[in-house]
């Protein structure tokens, strides 16, 4: 018998692709399986990190230096009536004083002056060559970038402080940074019983923003701000002291910067602890 004819089908090699094996039979390559696309690491989505609910910012020192002028008129004023005043003392018994509440009763005695409050006010306003706090604070160094990277990140933004609202809106209108706040509270506040070192003003500011206190960043520049922060159950709080409060305790805090320029949203959510 000759050779059997090995058929061909349209699309399949003949023997001369794969030769004939025993028995006349044709060989055809053995089929390979065509590749499967698997996604390169780089297209895994990227674990995410500790949710940052918001950050809470102190005002006067923090990111106004609204505090340094203040400090200035008073020097002047202190020094008409015959006293010294160091920015050691003043920081230590009127910043981080929220307004309206006593300061000056403490700080006379160690200036060796008699007289009240209402009489020290008198000769502080009656300063005249140095301009006013509410027109000449400064911004502090790297805030607005920090305000405007948080909003472009979408974390909510507010304000806790011991001056009025109206204080507070007054300068980050100056600033042009007012619509970057989402929650402005103020010692005028309604809910507002008393000033830090009270949790009252993060409280307020906590519940009006609807966040978690536990996932929130606080930055403050005074020991009581730290202390209110943490009463008030905030996850972390940074520390940026000021000129006038480097001499404050911080060491509660769960990071001290050096200006708010060294802050980013990364950093601090970095801060909020695991797990939440």
């Amino acid at each position: 018998m000759g050779d059997v004819p090995v058929a061909r089908r349209e699309g399949v090699p003949g023997p001369a692709a794969g030769g004939v094996g025993p028995g006349g039979r044709a060989r055809y390559p053995r089929p390979v399986a065509p590749p499967v696309d698997r996604p390169s690491p780089a297209a895994e989505p990227a674990p995410t990190g500790p949710a940052l609910a918001a950050v809470v910012f102190d005002f006067d020192g923090t990111l106004a230096d609204t505090e340094w002028p203040i400090y200035e008129r008073a020097r002047r004023a202190v020094a008409g009536l015959g006293a010294d005043l160091t920015p050691e003392l003043w920081g230590a018994h009127a910043v981080g004083v929220s307004s309206g509440e006593p300061y000056w009763h403490a700080l006379a005695p160690l200036l060796g002056l008699d007289i009240d409050e209402a009489a020290f006010e008198a000769a502080r306003e009656a300063v005249a060559d140095l301009p006013p706090s509410r027109d000449a604070a400064l911004i502090t160094a790297g805030a607005a970038e920090l305000v405007h990277a948080l909003h472009d990140r979408g974390v909510p933004v507010a304000v806790a402080s011991g001056s009025s609202r109206g204080w507070v809106e007054h300068h980050l209108e100056r600033f042009g940074l007012r619509d970057r706040f989402d929650v402005l509270v103020g010692r005028d506040h309604p809910s507002v019983r008393a000033g830090k070192p009270a949790p009252d003003l993060y409280l307020a500011a906590v519940a009006e923003l609807g966040a978690d206190p536990a996932e929130v960043v606080a930055v403050e520049d005074t020991h009581r701000g730290v202390q209110a922060a943490l009463a008030a159950g905030i996850g972390a709080v940074v520390a940026v002291p000021n000129r006038l409060t480097t001499q404050h305790d911080l060491t509660a805090a769960a990071l001290v910067a050096a200006t708010l320029a060294d802050l980013d949203p990364d950093v601090l959510a970095g801060l909020v602890p695991p797990g939440r």
